[in-house]
């Protein structure tokens, strides 16, 4: 008998991006919200990623801590602390970007608010046939204007504009309109998938009997004036003896941590995922940080930061405007306690609250990714995996089934299950395939059945599906037949009882119940109405 040799595995989606040359976490941060809905997105859709990073930040942490790998040069902030010729950082790290770029030969290349790179050295690589995607937020027009920067983004596929408030005007050359692609909000984490105020007060260690709790960021801690910031805002919460301060020092911060009774800090690496504990905040103007604190409904004394690309000054007076916070006149204890007593008034916070809510309603992270992950693979299939990927019903079933499979097993067994069935279609099919596979990670672990055997009997469940639908294309069947998809529950119930069923430990697969004719498969994927009579013919499946 001849060997068969295994189907080769298929080849990795290759995504680099790149994040060199912030002061802050914000560039890292953004990439970082998309880059999480795009390993979602492609392990839905059966695609496997390889996605990196090249990236200047001191936080780089933070990838890892979503599970991304980075490679790192050091940040202008390290070069001056080190003592390293401005000339010769330049030089290595122009080189190291290009080493970097031709050694990955990525699918998908990602850049964040510098077109052009931090160097000048993406004009030389953004024509080796990668597809180019820039994240182009809002930028002043004397930085977006500069000729040099508008003739980078000629070498980009995809133009990404997240709109704060539905305003992004920064420009674009003539004739690269149909390039671009707008979404709202880009965030780290939706409100759904924070933790309760309870749950997060807890977390921090905020005293039940505080009057009030207020976060304190003056962005990613690496600008020079952070330290005395940092003590000025301590200063005024000693004036403030029953309201709890959490200073987030952040990742760049060096200086040094003031004490006092009501005031602790923190460098968790993703803040937001405890922003509900707060009643208000004192923050500076960064993007990401203010989206953040607006979205989880916390109402802000503004201290925006001067930035060469990033409009902090306007962004702020939006949000003061929409009645979702306070600007800071004087930066000193007492202007910063009085600016808080008024936003910490109950009726004023509550009104302040709701208008934060409103001002950022949801997170377009995976819009954004969807958008991106469209250059390579066809749109109609990514939107309707999309459907699955959204934050709210997804981090639901994740909770569901907590205690028993990770984010990385649902995503696999629901593919199979999206692939079962022919896609979610709408918003009923997706949770009709999110709640099928809860159960059937529930079931199957009260089964002691493994994640590889569970993965195992859906994909024969498939193939048999498959040769079902393939044998109903033979002339001597029925044409008249009337073809109906099986639902998400039943096609989990079967894959169920196989298992239960299997005595000596193996797999046991129904043998496929011939589909009537009339029916064409989609190379690669089920379409909605492919699976039919593999369940529904003359009683129950396998009789």
């Amino acid at each position: 008998m001849r060997a068969v040799r295994p189907p080769a595995k298929p080849a990795p989606l290759r995504v680099l991006n790149y994040a060199v040359n912030g002061l802050g976490l914000g560039h890292l941060t953004r990439l970082i919200a998309i880059n999480r809905q795009i390993r979602r997105l492609a392990a839905l859709l059966g695609i496997p990623t390889e996605i990196l990073f090249l990236t200047s930040n001191e936080g780089d942490a933070l990838a890892y801590q979503h599970g991304f790998a980075s490679f790192k040069i050091p940040s202008k902030s390290a070069l001056v602390a080190c003592g390293l010729d401005p000339v010769r950082h330049r030089k290595i790290s122009k080189q190291w970007v290009w080493n970097a770029i031709n050694l990955i030969s990525p699918d998908l290349l990602i850049v964040d608010t510098f077109p052009m790179g931090g160097f000048g050295e993406l004009f030389d690589v953004l024509d080796l046939g990668s597809k180019n995607v820039f994240i182009y937020r809002a930028v002043r027009p004397q930085a977006a204007l500069a000729p040099a920067f508008q003739s980078a983004l000629r070498g980009y596929h995809l133009l990404l504009k997240p709109e704060e408030q539905h305003e992004n005007d920064s420009p674009v050359p003539q004739g690269l309109e149909e390039r671009v692609a707008t979404t709202r909000e880009i965030l780290i984490r939706s409100v759904a998938e924070t933790l309760p105020r309870a749950a997060a007060r807890e977390m921090l260690g905020i005293p039940p009997d505080a009057s009030a709790a207020v976060y304190v960021s003056v962005g990613g801690g690496g600008d020079r004036e952070a330290e005395a910031l940092f003590a000025t805002v301590v200063e005024a919460a000693r004036r403030m003896p029953s309201t709890a301060f959490c200073v987030g020092a952040g990742a760049l911060y060096r200086g040094r941590e003031f004490p006092a009774p009501n005031v602790t800090w923190t460098r968790r690496p993703v803040m937001m995922e405890c922003f509900r504990a707060f009643d208000a905040a004192l923050s500076a103007g960064g993007y990401n940080t203010v989206n953040e604190l607006m979205h989880c409904g916390v109402p802000c004394v503004f201290l925006p930061q001067a930035r060469t690309h990033d409009d902090q000054e306007r962004r702020v007076a939006r949000c003061i405007r929409a009645g979702a916070g306070v600007l800071l006149g004087e930066r000193t204890p007492a202007a910063m306690e009085a600016a808080l007593n008024g936003l910490l008034e109950p009726e004023v916070q509550r009104r302040a609250s709701e208008a934060a809510s409103r001002f950022v309603p949801g997170n377009d992270a995976l819009s954004a990714a969807s958008e991106i992950l469209s250059l390579t693979v066809d749109r109609l299939l990514v939107e309707d995996a999309a459907l699955l990927a959204d934050p709210a019903l997804l981090f639901s079933a994740l909770e569901d089934v907590a205690n028993e499979t990770g984010e990385a097993d649902f995503l696999a067994v629901a593919h199979q299950v999206w692939n079962l069935v022919g896609g979610a279609n709408d918003e009923d099919g997706a949770a009709a395939i999110t709640e099928a596979t809860c159960r059937c990670l529930r079931e199957s672990e009260k089964l002691g059945v493994s994640r590889g055997r569970l993965l195992g009997a859906l994909r024969r469940s498939a193939k048999t599906i498959l040769a079902a639908a393939q044998a109903a294309s033979a002339p001597e069947n029925d044409p008249d037949k009337t073809f109906v998809p099986p639902s998400p529950e039943r096609l989990i119930g079967e894959a169920l009882r196989t298992l239960a069923e299997s005595a000596d430990g193996e797999v046991v697969v129904l043998p496929p119940v011939i589909a009537p004719a009339g029916v064409s498969a989609v190379p690669g994927r089920l379409s909605p109405s492919l699976v039919a009579g593999a369940f529904e013919q003359n009683g129950e499946p396998g009789q």
